[in-house]
């Protein structure tokens, strides 16, 4: 089962390298060497100008992760049920939840690939400049992990309808919304309405708490990152890739493939 699974995965994610999509890196490449060379203009020391690109750069791999895990988790499965490779693989003694479970983890290997190699390529570009490599770079991989692992579950299962482009648009919608929730509490607490209260509540737990997994902020202002924000953090990934992916699962089950 667990070799069927990673074989699975395995081929998910040879098809992305396949198909090209670790090339995004020589554009982040550019872009990094540009905020290299912007900052050092509007900077009045080299410790101001090293958090501004720590910032700006951190803030871009946050944002080329997520697209990437879209366009990822987007193609892995749906591109496989388009070319009717799936119903191929499907006709084999597998079982449908095993191909759902390694469709995932292949897009799961690509993405984290991804992103610790746009890390690497960041760090490498601030110790060429500054000679220091920042160690929080770490912890900065390990949450956009548990991040991005919740939005390829969500891609995922929403790549099970018939069209690319709900897939692609209830994911990102459901991402913008997952990263605006402090927001929206504020406002409902603003508010003062008990039905609204509930209702936010009642959403908020479909919708994915992205700010357990934000801490940019954090890192940059030097506060140290517990045990507790860490165990509460995989803690809530886990249980809700599970959920998603249980949900996939179901739905795959009873689909007429």
């Amino acid at each position: 089962m667990i070799r069927r699974i990673w074989l699975i995965g395995w081929e998910a994610f040879l098809d992305v390298a396949r198909h090209k999509m670790l090339s995004v890196h020589l554009i982040f490449v550019l872009i990094a060497v540009g905020l290299f060379n912007l900052f050092g203009h509007f900077s009045t020391s080299p410790t101001l100008e090293y958090r501004m690109i720590q910032d700006v750069g951190i803030s871009v791999i946050s944002m080329f992760g997520t697209l990437l895990t879209l366009f990822i988790g987007a193609a892995t499965l749906r591109e496989d049920l388009n070319r009717k490779t799936a119903y191929t693989v499907l006709t084999l003694p597998l079982p449908r939840w095993e191909f759902y479970l390694g469709k995932l983890l292949g897009t799961l290997m690509a993405v984290i690939t991804n992103i610790a190699l746009m890390i690497i390529i960041f760090a490498g570009l601030l110790y060429i400049k500054f000679g220091t490599v920042w160690t929080a770079f770490f912890w900065i991989i390990l949450f956009m992990t548990m991040e991005f692992a919740i939005i390829s579950s969500l891609v995922l299962l929403f790549s099970l309808s018939d069209s690319t482009v709900l897939c692609f648009s209830f994911t990102l919608f459901l991402v913008i919304m997952g990263n605006l929730v402090d927001y929206i509490h504020h406002l409902v607490e603003e508010a003062g309405i008990p039905l609204l209260a509930w209702l936010n509540d009642a959403i908020f737990v479909v919708i994915p708490n992205f700010t357990y997994f934000n801490i940019k902020a954090r890192i940059l202002k030097e506060f140290a990152i517990s045990w507790k924000m860490i165990g509460w953090g995989l803690g809530y990934a886990s249980i809700y890739v599970l959920c998603t992916v249980a949900v996939g699962i179901f739905i795959m089950e009873r689909s007429d493939l």
